[in-house]
């Protein structure tokens, strides 16, 4: 049986690239680079999950840019 590779990522648009808000001095508070997303929870994710948060993500973007057209 295989390990499940995870990675982190961020909870509102499954983005990897993620880095510690103020260098880490503040504990662990993570910036997402795609969306702005700022705070401590982030997800550990497969690929499974990560295309799920991805769609989602996508979806509600859409919506929003239905609602402000």
């Amino acid at each position: 049986m295989s390990e499940e590779k995870l990675v982190k990522v961020c909870p509102v648009c499954g983005n990897s690239e993620l880095y510690y808000e103020a260098g880490g001095y503040g504990g662990k508070v993570y910036h997402c680079k795609a969306c702005g997303y700022i705070g401590a929870f982030v997800v550990e994710a497969n690929e499974e999950l990560l295309e799920n948060i991805k769609r989602k993500y996508e979806q509600e973007r859409q919506k929003a840019g239905k609602k402000a057209g």
